[in-house]
């Protein structure tokens, strides 16, 4: 009996190594812990979401589509190459100065990113001041944002809600649930820098689904290329 558990527990732990190796090596996790720096396996920028979050976004065309976010950093430049146009707020100076340099290294023309320093609490939440196709609450005073949105008359504008850490915000998730009713898709799983799993969460607005097209067919970082439809 041994002799045939073995060979399981060899092959069961080269699997394991294998998987270990994808989540490092193609998903980029391994050069993000060690440069402490959200990007993927070729240094490219990546936003701090979970990566089935980022795998799902990265099929959808948002070239026509507006973006705003509360809080900044990778995520702004991952999306500034992706839609129409991103405006995000920051209330760190020091972060601020760091992704404002970054914007304007990497990208030739940035006139479609508007990038805010609100340091006054109540200037931040308020930023969010026009509608946008795209909210991304990943950033300071979680709550108080997602009330802003909701009492504000831009919330029926949305497409789609992105809130990050969800699972971290139980009673604020659920405050959008009961307000919006609006679909909710958790992407549980790891991400850039982080050693633990977490909840990424996109809301999608079922009477704006229409404007959210697939850019591509789908296909994950490490999974086969495969037709099995044939």
């Amino acid at each position: 009996m041994s002799q045939g558990i073995i060979p399981r527990f060899l092959i069961a732990c080269r699997n394991q190594l294998s998987s270990s190796r994808a989540l490092a090596r193609r998903y980029g996790q391994f050069r993000s812990m060690r440069s402490l720096e959200c990007v993927d396996a070729n240094g490219m920028p990546i936003p701090w979401y979970t990566y089935p979050a980022i795998e799902y976004l990265d099929h959808l065309d948002f070239s026509k589509l507006t973006v705003f976010e509360y809080g900044s950093g990778n995520s702004t430049l991952w999306w500034a190459k992706r839609a129409l146009s991103v405006t995000s707020v920051e209330n760190d100076e020091n972060w601020y100065e760091k992704i404002q340099g970054m914007i304007k290294s990497r990208q030739a023309d940035d006139s479609r990113t508007s990038y805010l320093l609100e340091a006054d609490r109540g200037s931040y939440i308020a930023s969010l001041s026009k509608p946008h196709d795209v909210v991304i609450v990943d950033g300071r005073f979680r709550k108080a944002c997602v009330e802003h949105l909701l009492s504000s008359d831009t919330a029926g504008n949305v497409s789609m809600l992105i809130f990050d850490n969800s699972d971290w915000y139980p009673q604020t998730i659920q405050i959008v649930r009961e307000s919006l009713g609006w679909l909710e898709v958790d992407f549980h799983g790891f991400g850039p820098i982080n050693r633990y799993t977490w909840t990424t969460t996109v809301f999608v607005n079922p009477e704006n689904r229409h404007v959210l097209k697939y850019a591509r067919d789908l296909h994950s970082v490490a999974g086969f290329v495969k037709n099995a439809e044939s």
